[in-house]
């Protein structure tokens, strides 16, 4: 995903075009000159000269007609996920969490107007998704999302607007900003977020925000499940004091890593 807000004289396009390569490369888990032009959409000579150069500084190996990326990326990702609190943070809680109550959870955060899954745990009855650590998600429509999108001001909340828009993915998916206001309204009210099948057909999500001691907004953590499971069990006092200790959890860890 690209920000979309960035100002387009300010983009060196070489820079654009060899991140296109390398996106459609980690998408395609490894692909060919050709696939990777049909992918990105830009010239099969110019896709072939990104690749080499990519593959000359160490972030692209080859193996016969095939690319993909090099365990160069490794230390990348090591760097982010240990240089963001919330991942040490989240481990044990999330983990006790998804133990508990058997479905997947997830621990977000925001970057860019985006929410990005930087751990994620499964139960023992948890469903498969498609949403995984590096994940960018948009936050109108998830639960995770909604509860970090309750605790901005409303400057923010408008820019993020502005720049993403309120797509819709479902026809639960909330796409006017009025009724997204009143929503987080309610949430800082509850403390809990719902996201009723509004991001992928059949699944719904809660979720509480990971706030600090002035309640400014961490990220959130999010069980997500069968909406006709969820949806029965999201009612329980159990399960929302579950999800609610959790995120108190993790604060408590963020506050003595200080």
């Amino acid at each position: 995903m690209a920000t979309p807000d960035t100002d387009e004289a300010d983009r060196v396009q070489a820079v654009v075009k060899s991140l296109d390569v390398l996106e459609a490369l980690w998408q395609a888990e490894g692909a060919g000159v050709t696939e990777l032009t049909e992918r990105t959409g830009l010239a099969k000579s110019t896709v072939h000269a990104h690749l080499t150069t990519l593959r000359s500084k160490g972030y692209v190996v080859q193996d016969g007609d095939e690319y993909r990326l090099s365990l160069r990326f490794l230390s990348f990702g090591e760097h982010v996920k240990h240089a963001e609190p919330l991942y040490a943070a989240a481990k044990a809680p999330i983990e006790d969490l998804a133990n508990q109550t058997g479905e997947r959870v997830l621990c977000s955060t925001e970057q860019n107007g985006l929410g990005t899954v930087i751990r994620a745990c499964d139960g023992d009855r948890s469903v498969t998704s498609s949403i995984d650590v590096g994940t960018p998600t948009y936050l109108h429509c998830s639960a995770g999302g909604k509860a970090i999108l309750a605790h901005f001001d409303d400057g923010k909340i408008d820019r993020i607007i502005a720049s993403w828009g309120l797509p819709a993915f479902t026809d639960e998916t909330i796409t006017d900003r009025e009724t997204l206001i009143a929503e987080l309204e309610e949430i800082r009210e509850t403390g809990i977020a719902y996201n009723h099948g509004e991001y992928l057909p059949g699944i719904s999500a809660i979720g509480a925000p990971i706030l600090d001691n002035d309640g400014a907004v961490y990220g959130a953590v999010t069980i997500v499940g069968p909406q006709h499971r969820l949806e029965t069990e999201w009612e329980h006092d159990e399960l929302q004091n579950q999800l609610l200790s959790t995120a108190n959890t993790i604060e408590v860890n963020l506050l003595f890593a200080e």
